[in-house]
């Protein structure tokens, strides 16, 4: 162990210079170096006893009889001044992204929770007061799973920081959202989308742009004319990485259809900084009402809806249903996975099926049903003639001869075979 108390020397120019305050020079345990520790007095008496106590309070945190100092004062600091640190460090780190939205939903989600469970500072953070909160809420599966992933990532953020020693939310297992998802989508039919655009006014081409690139609501926000490239060839629209949501930039090959829209909806002079949509994009409740107005059902009669989103799933199942290969979909929609593209974003109520199969070849096999005759349709039975002038008749219930499941009378004998039970039977000649 080395302490010593002294004031610290730098060198500025020619000259040595001491600092006015002591410091305590100290190497504890297995440091492998020694480090320095501002006593921040003059006096030297005060230092020496100012120099103990720091000494004492090392080690008994080395110990583990007392937290670490970072600890103790983040647990006298209210959870909500380490929420404003926790979003300060994802916008520094440019995690939130998309305009902010992901942050503030985030923000909004732990506020929720600090509010409704009484969580004023680390230590009121429980397992169960959670699960109570939770077990009381009648809100779906994946929105509940939501509010648990938005503060175990602010709780995380602490326990990294060495703000907590642990994260008591870590081990909480998640509802499952196998079977309860309550918003299922749908995509819109192409009388639908027409209706649509020709009926909304301006957000029809915002309507149209969605249907037709695939863009996400944040990243037709911040799309500006500088991200838009009508004359190239081919033409694309570029998301970049602070819109994009998975922070990849990323060209959007562009129709031919959405690029003469888009044309022209330029205005004559713009800077590329501008917006393409200056006016901003519609909320949910906005094409709510535009839906409803055309006569598009917002929700349809299977529980599905018609919504903003909605129009990325009516791109995805455009293109599955005028042939586009699964991994050229997957490309336009920028997903990472192609089971995303194909059974997540395509509605298969919308594929060409029967068009698909209704013209496959025939094999030429034809099969001699009974005749039907009469107003009511019945099945008439038909002699069979088996041999020799014999005549069986035919019953609706089988297809040849009657066979019985008792054992053959007058004019019939059973067939006998080693080793299983007779189960056959012949006319007798």
């Amino acid at each position: 162990m080395i302490l010593n108390v002294q004031k610290r020397r730098f060198r500025r120019g020619d000259k040595v210079h001491e600092t006015r305050n002591y410091y305590l020079r100290y190497r504890i345990g297995d440091m492998p170096t020694d480090k320095w520790a501002s006593l921040g007095v003059t006096d030297k008496q005060v230092a020496h006893k100012k120099a103990q106590e720091f000494i004492h309070e090392r080690e008994r945190e080395e110990s583990g009889i007392l937290e670490p100092r970072i600890v103790r004062d983040a647990a006298r600091k209210p959870l909500t001044a380490h929420l404003d640190d926790y979003m300060a460090d994802l916008e520094k780190r440019n995690r939130v992204g998309r305009g902010g939205r992901g942050g503030r939903l985030l923000k909004g989600r732990v506020l929720r929770l600090l509010g409704d469970c009484h969580w004023k500072l680390a230590v009121n953070v429980t397992q169960d007061s959670f699960v109570a909160w939770r077990s009381q809420r009648d809100d779906s599966a994946r929105t509940l799973n939501h509010y648990q992933q938005g503060m175990v990532s602010f709780l995380n953020w602490m326990e990294r920081v060495g703000r907590i020693k642990t994260n008591p939310l870590k081990f909480v297992p998640k509802v499952d959202e196998r079977g309860q998802r309550r918003r299922v989508r749908r995509a819109f039919l192409d009388a639908e989308l027409l209706k649509l655009l020709n009926g909304s006014g301006p957000r029809g081409i915002i309507y149209f742009a969605a249907a037709r690139t695939g863009l996400r609501q944040e990243e037709l926000r911040q799309l500006t004319w500088g991200d838009v490239h009508l004359d190239a060839v081919p033409p694309f629209v570029v998301v970049r990485e602070a819109t994009a949501k998975n922070k990849k930039e990323e060209r959007v090959c562009l129709v031919p259809e959405i690029v003469d829209a888009l044309r022209s909806h330029q205005p004559e002079t713009f800077a590329p900084s501008d917006l393409v949509f200056p006016n901003g994009i519609p909320r949910a409740s906005r094409l709510k009402v535009d839906a409803e107005r055309n006569g598009i059902a917002y929700r349809d009669e299977d529980g599905r809806y018609a919504d903003f989103h909605a129009l990325r799933y009516t791109w995805a199942t455009f293109l599955q249903r005028n042939g586009i290969s699964q991994r050229i979909a997957m490309k336009l929609m920028r997903h990472s996975d192609i089971k995303l593209t194909s059974k997540v974003y395509t509605d298969e109520t919308q594929l060409p099926v029967y068009e698909a199969i209704k013209d496959l070849p025939r094999l030429g096999y034809t099969h001699g049903y009974a005749q039907i005759s009469g107003a009511g349709g019945q099945k008439l039975s038909q002699p069979v003639v088996l041999a020799a002038g014999v005549k069986v008749k035919e019953s609706p219930m089988f297809d040849g001869v009657r066979r019985t499941l008792s054992q053959g009378g007058v004019g019939r004998k059973m067939e006998r075979a080693k080793g299983f039970e007779p189960s056959t039977f012949t006319l007798a000649r």
